[in-house]
């Protein structure tokens, strides 16, 4: 029960982080007249990060531990995707000096290593705790 309240806690803050961070925290470009690439990946990182949030309010209502595996693996791709889009997929400016490059960028890495960190922490804890019953 502990464990499922906090990793849901955790993914859920992380979700909502990864939200923020492009929208209020470390904003993407101001691009009032022409809309570049870190406006598209600002939006797209608040898709990715409402279904980070949604996962773990599933994990928060779902008793089997396999289950809430295979979520934690799901935040993983999650993860994984938070780095993608800026960096392969959406990307955004390519002045090194612009916000996006200085300020949103450092901090979507922290927060996709965050959910990586919490996401493998979750998944050899309960798969322990599944070899002991």
């Amino acid at each position: 029960m502990k464990n499922r309240v906090i990793s849901s806690i955790v993914f859920i803050l992380l979700g909502a982080f990864i939200i923020l961070t492009p929208t209020v925290l470390f904003r993407v470009c101001d691009s009032t007249e022409m809309k570049m690439s870190c406006y598209y990946t600002e939006k797209a990182e608040i898709g990715v990060g409402a279904v980070i949030a949604a996962l773990g309010l599933l994990s928060l209502f779902t008793k089997d531990a396999k289950i809430r595996i295979g979520y934690s693996v799901s935040q993983l791709l999650n993860a994984a995707l938070v780095l993608a889009l800026p960096l392969k997929l959406t990307g955004f400016c390519k002045m090194k000096s612009m916000d996006c490059q200085v300020r949103t960028l450092p901090a979507l890495i922290v927060g996709a290593a965050f959910i990586v960190i919490a996401a493998i922490v979750n998944i050899i804890y309960l798969s322990r705790k599944g070899k002991e019953q």
